[in-house]
């Protein structure tokens, strides 16, 4: 009897030990995987400009895509790239992996696993992430957020099936955004460099850092909370089970991005500079956002009296106008050859 404590307390120390090298192997899969998909291109409508940060928005609405190239803000300020010979380089490196890795995947992915299937792994590691942008909502004071994040989180893990199936959606309760780089850009670090790091691909520094916190962040969740919860046999089979779960989603999260991959591939075939194009619409799409957290956010949202948008003169005689039917029909075919 003696002699149990100590084997318990090893066993505790190889299953956390095992609960962090099953998590750093799962990002390696993720990286390895979404290396591409980490900068994916965006649909077209994300190829247009977003609503001002100003207006109001229904905390559960997702992200607002623009429909009409025509409609992109002019003098646009450019992405921060002061280390673009840097990036191109490591940019080229992380094609060559696509082409030769990735590429083959998502082809050999979506040809040989029906599209259901392929639908509810995106639902289920969608529903394991939802608890961190339940807790970055809340750092970020966007109360509406993380109420409908809660909401979705406790609808689709018990009538979705575990998050199989995204109930949660058909009742209007929609994905909301929250990562920790976004609550960096909430808190006041605006400016951040483009980077494209080894791998990984396009990100800024800010949201390198986000990502990592996000990762680490983890951890605790899962193997340490297990050995902290041992005098209580539910809690630790409770927290076990917890950790299991999170690491299935870390390896099913890059999987669900080869559905993107394509998409991506498309876009770089119709490219000149491929690298300036998935600079650009990565950084529209991530502004868009980020302009959304603003606007909902507690700590930066402007006082009602102050949401109503006023247009000068000067504005409406430079609004474009209204394109005919055949030429927007024309500009739609455009853009869903893109997609």
């Amino acid at each position: 009897m003696g002699g149990s404590a100590p084997a318990d307390g090893v066993g505790q120390m190889r299953a956390r030990d095992f609960s962090i090298l099953s998590r750093l192997a799962a990002l390696v899969l993720t990286c390895g995987l979404s290396a591409c998909a980490s900068g994916v291109a965006p649909s077209p409508e994300f190829l247009a400009s977003q609503p001002s940060a100003s207006t109001g928005k229904n905390a559960s609405a997702p992200v607002e895509a623009p429909t009409d190239v025509a409609a992109l803000p002019e003098g646009q300020a450019e992405t921060a790239d002061p280390y673009e010979k840097m990036n191109r380089s490591v940019f080229e490196r992380n094609q060559r992996i696509n082409h030769n890795v990735i590429y083959p995947v998502a082809k050999a992915y979506h040809d040989t696993v029906p599209d259901q299937v392929r639908k509810s792994v995106s639902n289920f590691a969608g529903n394991l992430g939802e608890p961190m942008v339940f807790a970055n909502d809340l750092l970020q004071l966007r109360l509406g957020a993380a109420v409908t994040t809660a909401g979705r989180f406790a609808m689709n893990s018990t009538i979705g099936v575990g998050g199989l199936f995204d109930v949660a959606s058909k009742e209007k309760l929609q994905p909301q955004t929250g990562d920790f780089g976004q609550t960096l850009y909430v808190w006041g670090m605006r400016r951040s460099d483009y980077l494209v790091v080894p791998v990984i691909g396009p990100t800024n520094v800010r949201d390198l850092i986000g990502t990592t916190v996000d990762f680490v962040a983890t951890i605790p969740a899962g193997g340490w909370l297990q050995s902290g919860l041992a005098a209580s046999q539910y809690a630790a089979q409770a927290a076990n089970t917890a950790n299991t779960l999170t690491v299935a989603g870390s390896i099913a999260t890059p999987i669900t991005k080869l559905d993107d991959v394509q998409q991506m591939q498309t876009l770089e075939d119709s490219s000149l500079d491929f690298y300036t194009m998935l600079r650009s619409v990565v950084e529209q799409k991530r502004q868009a956002e980020l302009d959304e957290a603003l606007a909902t956010s507690l700590w930066t949202a402007p006082p009602p009296s102050q949401t109503v948008t006023t247009v000068s003169p000067s504005a409406l005689l430079h609004r474009a106008p209204p394109r005919a039917p055949k030429e927007q029909e024309l500009l739609n075919n455009v853009l869903t050859t893109v997609q």
